[in-house]
């Protein structure tokens, strides 16, 4: 069966004669061109070109089966085309739900670039601590953070676990100065959430006996919010709190808070094709950025 990339080379060599105007028309070595060019001679049995000092010439039957090559490059670049304006076509709304820490960060970018590539699809973003039901139709794709969801409707990719420390304003940190060790955090005053049940807040309590809670807020947000202002230190993401100009990381990533991401969606919304690109798009741009910041995460190849 003859290769589609063995019929490139003939045609260049054949529109430029010479195979070191062809190397440079494909952006490969001439000596590439001269090896394709003889292998593909001898593949088919057929000598297509006279070698002269002056470039390469088509031999009678090179000429004979130039037109046929030209016929398979024209319906190549035509499947090439519809494939691109089929992708291109792809329209209709998609929501997706995520904290509104991961939609700034990840989400809103990735959008803004997947216009570019699917003008006709409209992402919704909605922003929540509290998980919509994906099953019910509240939403088509939620990035969720914690334990694996195992609802089984829903289909789950891991995308990352994430990294968190203790983070303070630098004025706070001048104030206190820094500590030795998580239990010498109970010099700081704390914010925390509002959800004093959360694994987070647990973990502060049994590792950081009589910390002195000065501030509680029901969003991520907020608690940054907080934290900057100087009412305390905080558990933070380190995505996060490292490019928060004004904040100091208190001491390295706390191993037990690492915090698993996941790309979560069901069977019925990843069938519809806008969906399934909006779900791959996002995962490539994350996983894109993420590799940009190797000492604040722990990149996981999405399944």
């Amino acid at each position: 069966m003859l290769d589609w990339n063995d019929l490139r080379y003939f045609l260049s060599v054949a529109r430029t004669g010479s195979t070191l105007a062809a190397s440079k028309q494909m952006k490969v070595s001439q000596s590439t061109v001269s090896r394709r060019i003889t292998a593909f001679e001898e593949d088919i049995g057929v000598k297509l070109f006279v070698r002269k000092p002056s470039g390469y010439d088509l031999t009678p039957r090179g000429e004979s089966v130039l037109p046929a090559a030209e016929s398979v490059e024209a319906a190549i670049l035509s499947f090439s085309d519809g494939i691109e304006a089929e992708s291109r076509r792809l329209a209709g709304t998609v929501r997706l739900t995520t904290v509104e820490s991961a939609a700034n960060a990840w989400v809103i970018p990735a959008v803004g670039l997947l216009r570019e590539r699917y003008p006709e699809i409209s992402v919704e973003i909605m922003t929540s601590d509290q998980y919509l039901d994906l099953a019910r139709g509240e939403a088509d794709i939620a990035i969720r953070f914690g334990p694996k969801p195992t609802q089984e409707t829903l289909i789950v990719r891991h995308l990352i676990d994430m990294l968190e420390s203790f983070y303070a304003s630098e004025q706070l940190v001048a104030q206190i100065g820094m500590p030795e060790d998580i239990p010498d955090m109970a010099r700081y005053p704390l914010v925390s959430s509002l959800d004093g049940e959360s694994s987070t807040s647990r973990w502060v309590a049994e590792r950081v006996p009589g910390a002195t809670i000065a501030q509680r807020a029901s969003t991520l947000s907020s608690i940054i919010a907080s934290v900057q202002s100087g009412l305390g230190a905080s558990i933070l993401p380190c995505l996060m709190g490292d490019d928060i100009k004004g904040l100091v990381r208190l001491m390295p990533p706390i191993e037990e808070l690492t915090t698993p991401g996941w790309m979560v969606t069901t069977d019925e919304a990843r069938r519809q094709p806008h969906i399934r690109a909006v779900i791959d798009f996002v995962v490539e741009q994350i996983q894109l950025s993420l590799a940009r910041r190797p000492t604040h995460l722990s990149v996981v190849q999405a399944a």
